[in-house]
């Protein structure tokens, strides 16, 4: 009886999608049916109907053909289950990328026939699976954050040996206390090991010989590491430097933390994090595309 008050409550807030409400074990789940498509990769161009296919010949997975009002002729490739790609419903037509927010927006695809859909010659195309494959034939204009190496290559930090230089995404405005850094990457001026939405660890520390900086989004570490500041689009690259972390009885003494952030989080507002520094390759002008052909993101 729960689970058809819920879903008539969830019909209400939602009156054009199909959604219903289950228990599962002792909780209850949210289904939304006319769900489809992907958005884990964009390709940059526009594609025909023969180019689509061959594309997503190379993911070993399925593909459909729509249109969508507010982006014209949409196709999806490297899709595992047929339904998402051959059926009409609502996307998400944001590719969650590194350093920006996770947009759940959605527009309405609408399936072609087969028929039609051969006909067309300007898909805008979305992927799932088969992300280097295709990286490998065709430019790629965005990517989920999970496959770009600017993540990837930091969110092990702790357990990565290898790993000797910690290269800042973002500096911030101001100097803090221990305190108010510590409150304003964490949430709290206590000690904290666990961590979820605007919380994030922060890690203190005396870069060169006198300059007192907080990184955030930066778990504990044994290895032994060099510094480098943020490299801004059109500057050279910083120096490296020497870097020794500080054990929280030295940093309680300190009153003027410069504030860096090491993994740009998935949740970045400019509301929170007053932006003195960013990364180059957060600048629209940053060309991803090497002159090998290779993604800067997936090297």
């Amino acid at each position: 009886m729960l689970e058809k008050i819920l879903t008539a409550i969830a019909k209400k807030a939602n009156p054009e999608r199909d959604v219903s409400v289950e228990k599962i074990g002792k909780h209850f789940f949210m289904h939304v049916r006319d769900s489809v498509g992907c958005n884990d990769y964009l390709l940059d161009g526009k594609y025909s109907y023969n180019q689509v296919v061959a594309l997503n010949q190379l993911t070993g997975y399925h593909c459909g053909f729509g249109f969508c009002r507010e982006l014209g002729p949409v196709a999806f490739i490297g899709v595992c289950n047929p339904h998402f790609c051959t059926t009409s419903g609502y996307f998400e037509y944001n590719v969650h990328e590194y350093g920006t927010l996770k947009d759940e927006s959605e527009y309405y695809f609408e399936v072609y026939s087969d028929e039609v859909a051969k006909k067309i010659a300007n898909y805008t195309v979305y992927g799932l699976f088969g992300l280097k494959e295709v990286a490998n034939k065709v430019p790629i204009s965005k990517m989920n954050y999970t496959y770009d190496s600017r993540y990837r290559c930091k969110k092990n930090m702790g357990n990565n040996r290898e790993k000797t230089i910690i290269e800042m995404d973002l500096k911030l405005f101001g100097t803090y206390s221990f305190y108010d850094a510590r409150l304003l990457a964490t949430g709290t001026k206590k000690d904290k090991d666990v961590f979820t939405g605007e919380e994030h660890p922060i890690q203190f520390a005396v870069v060169g010989e006198d300059q007192y900086v907080g990184i955030i989004n930066l778990w504990e570490t044994e290895n032994v590491l060099q510094f480098r500041d943020v490299w801004e689009y059109g500057c050279d690259e910083p120096e490296l430097q020497k870097i020794r972390f500080l054990s929280k009885e030295e940093a309680k003494k300190i009153d003027d933390f410069s504030l860096y952030v090491y993994i740009c989080p998935y949740s970045l507002t400019t509301k929170i994090y007053l932006i003195e520094k960013e990364d180059r390759t957060f600048n629209e002008r940053f060309e991803f595309h090497l002159p090998d052909g290779k993604d800067y993101r997936l090297v």
